[in-house]
């Protein structure tokens, strides 16, 4: 004998049987808007030039992903260096500006940026530089009226990069970079990208170029001993930007791909290194990846 129960819809008596055929027929129902919705979006992404891809073009950046909220991320640093040199009578404080990328707790920026090598010293036939011993190097966070210390995490001389702790006691108000970290092995030459720098020395802003090579420039010094670390950059880099972050666009959505390393003068062609090398290299140490989300964005500054 069919065992029944009372199905609470309508005052209906169903067989359990009938009650389970239901089920299975709204599960296959579920499963056939399910596969519809995929649909739809797949086409609407196609209509609307999404597909995953970095971008060509900034006409997919969303309001919600404010750009100038990522200048924010960006500090000045200033490196203190004290130099002994038998040439020169007392010790000397060479002091160099530059720039780096808030990343959580840390502060990422080229090697370059925050170390000194030479002494120079001016004569008759001009300034010249003379062999001295290092003695001490500090790196700082400057902002008007502020010097904070930081503290050395990591140096890589041959990739060119070098990685430091904010100290947690500071009064500074210092947002992580509001962007996530892309995958530089996923660029092509053509990809439209933003440079955030410091050119000049003329205060932190944004410029627009595209990739145009996915290797260093070959026959120029750029720091960095593999050319297939770097690419290279049009129309969007100055003297100043060094350490800078280079942001690409998927689907209208900024990522981290690379850090400003060198330009050739004043062409505005230069040259960064690759974000997947810098997040190998820093992986014994520390995941960048895990600081730098949409959702650290800040308010916008004032307008």
């Amino acid at each position: 004998m069919a065992l029944v129960f009372l199905a609470i819809q309508s005052g209906c008596v169903a067989s359990r049987q009938e009650m389970s055929s239901v089920e299975n027929r709204t599960l296959e129902i579920q499963d056939d808007l399910d596969r519809l919705q995929k649909q739809i979006d797949q086409r609407l992404r196609a209509i609307e030039g999404l597909d995953g891809r970095y971008d060509y073009n900034n006409s997919l950046l969303l309001n919600r992903h404010r750009l100038d909220r990522v200048i924010n991320s960006i500090v000045k640093i200033e490196t203190q260096t004290v130099f002994e040199s038998y040439r020169v009578s007392e010790r000397v404080v060479k002091v160099a500006s530059g720039i780096g990328v808030v990343v959580g707790p840390y502060v990422l920026t080229l090697n370059h940026v925050v170390t000194q090598d030479t002494v120079e010293v001016l004569t008759p036939l001009g300034e010249v530089s003379v062999p001295a011993e290092k003695l001490n190097e500090n790196a700082y966070i400057v902002s008007p009226g502020k010097k904070i210390p930081l503290k050395q995490i990591f140096r890589d001389e041959e990739l060119d990069i070098a990685l430091f702790e904010i100290p947690g006691n500071n009064d500074l108000d210092l947002p992580s970079l509001p962007c996530p970290v892309g995958n530089s092995d996923e660029l092509y030459v053509g990809n439209f990208l933003y440079v955030v720098g410091n050119p000049f020395n003329s205060g932190i802003n944004m410029r627009e170029g595209i990739v145009s090579s996915l290797l260093g420039i070959e026959g120029v010094d750029q720091l960095s001993a593999n050319r297939s670390d770097l690419f290279v950059i049009s129309n969007g880099v100055l003297p100043g930007d060094s350490g800078g972050p280079v942001l690409v666009l998927r689907d209208g959505v900024p990522e981290l791909v690379g850090l400003v390393q060198g330009t050739l003068g004043i062409t505005r062609v230069g040259w960064a290194i690759k974000i997947n090398p810098i997040l190998k290299t820093l992986s014994k140490h520390v995941k960048i990846r895990e600081f730098c989300t949409i959702e650290n964005a800040g308010p916008s500054p004032a307008q």
